[in-house]
């Protein structure tokens, strides 16, 4: 069950001077964003707690808030998700689309609720993604006093939806058939349930915010800054090619393997950890091996879960073609390595390696690439306790986009294993 804190947007009748906003969207026929926001937040509130979820709202009436009090309430309340819901309007009445929103300072985690409320709510719109300028990570960051981090529980990812444009006289029309505002608050409640709550980052405050994103727009000078400028970030290689290597994981390693056969992590003591080495007699690299992996200071992997050699290696006609990694491709695995160790923190969940290093006949074996990323020993396949596959390649995606170090590929298997590497071109699938 998810602690989940929905903010409608707005409300009341004044302005609370330098802050929130009694109402910014207004359709060509009166129709106010504060009421829409309201309904909307009530509507997806409903549907997940009859999933079972834990819901409140930082306002129930037709009240004015200020950010600070918005976010206190998903603060007191340790929220693991945190959506603020609005409406959007233009200086010429004539844009459109949904777009979702994060703070300039946001976590990985809230990218992907981010982009889980962001695929959901325009599945409901049908509308232009406003987020697709912000290529490639589809993340549009902003100071929104709201989402301050500072000023939110560690434990809460957040994000604003600006569901649609209600100054269009078409979608105010469309906005006042409950209907359509029914499917939109179940894209909004799809959206938050397909995201697990991880823990995020305090971090620096901005120094100039907003409310939403007519009060952004009205704020941004002409030149509108990227957002590898807005995130701080250096010389973020560009438009994620298409993938020329088909990577596949091992379908035989995916979940649902006995947890006796789980890493030391994954289980967390739960059951017998896989005798992954018997002795140095096995393999004389082992105790320079550990040392190795020792010298990366990872903070929740040791070195055997990089040994693990496939469930296929140890049954079937597999069995027994894997090797271990040889020491003149050790160093291949750090960055690797490193960015697995930064994705389980951000997940805030136990994460077991299925594929690591993969000798060439057991490569052929299991149906991998000719020139697999694992025959170099800087690949490695997951899989994660909680959340979803495509929520672990959102977090491994924006870590890539955020360190020149963790540059490669990323991709996702029918069997629901993530597949990432280092190869320093990126690549996804």
């Amino acid at each position: 069950m998810a602690r989940v804190v929905l903010d409608p947007g707005h409300g009341g009748d004044r302005t609370i001077a330098g802050d929130s906003s009694w109402n910014n969207a207004v359709g060509p026929a009166g129709t106010l964003e504060k009421h829409l926001a309201l309904d909307l937040g009530q509507r997806c509130g409903d549907l997940l707690q009859a999933a079972g979820h834990d819901v409140r709202l930082t306002r129930a009436a037709d009240v004015n808030l200020r950010l600070r009090e918005r976010a206190a309430a998903a603060k007191g309340f340790r929220a693991d998700a945190f959506v603020s819901i609005h409406l959007n309007a233009s200086s010429g009445h004539n844009a459109q689309g949904t777009e979702t929103l994060v703070h300039t300072h946001h976590s990985p985690r809230s990218a992907a609720l981010s982009l889980a409320v962001q695929d959901a709510v325009l599945g409901a719109t049908g509308l232009t993604d406003r987020n697709r300028a912000y290529s490639p990570s589809r993340i549009k960051p902003m100071s929104l006093g709201v989402l301050r981090p500072d000023r939110h529980d560690p434990a809460t990812a957040g994000c604003l939806v600006e569901v649609s444009f209600l100054d269009r006289a078409d979608e105010e029309r469309r906005l006042q058939d409950p209907t359509y505002r029914d499917r939109i608050a179940r894209a909004l409640a799809d959206g938050i349930a397909a995201f697990v709550g991880p823990a995020v980052s305090s971090v620096p405050q901005d120094r100039v915010e907003a409310g939403d994103a007519i009060e952004l727009a009205a704020l941004e000078a002409p030149g509108q800054p990227t957002v590898e400028a807005l995130l701080g970030l250096d010389d973020v290689q560009g438009a994620i090619g298409a993938l020329t290597e088909p990577e596949a994981a091992d379908v035989e390693e995916a979940p649902g393997i006995p947890a006796g056969t789980f890493s030391r992590a994954f289980v967390e003591n739960t059951g017998p950890p896989l005798a992954l080495i018997a002795n140095e007699a096995q393999w004389p690299h082992l105790s320079d091996f550990v040392q190795f992996i020792d010298g990366l200071r990872l903070r929740h992997f040791t070195a055997d879960e990089f040994l693990f050699m496939g469930k296929a290696h140890q049954s079937g006609r597999c069995r027994g073609l894997n090797t271990y990694p040889p020491p003149h491709l050790w160093r291949n695995i750090i960055h690797t390595a490193l960015m697995v160790d930064a994705i389980r923190a951000e997940l805030g969940a136990p994460i077991r390696i299925t594929s690591c290093y993969r000798s060439p006949a057991y490569n052929r074996c299991v149906g991998g690439a000719a020139d697999s990323r694992h025959l170099h020993f800087d690949a490695i396949d997951f899989v994660c306790r909680t959340g979803t596959p495509e929520i672990w390649r959102r977090v491994a995606a924006h870590l890539r986009d955020s360190d020149p170090r963790f540059v490669g590929g990323i991709g996702a298997s029918a069997a629901g294993v993530v597949h990432i590497d280092t190869r320093g071109r990126p690549a996804d699938w």
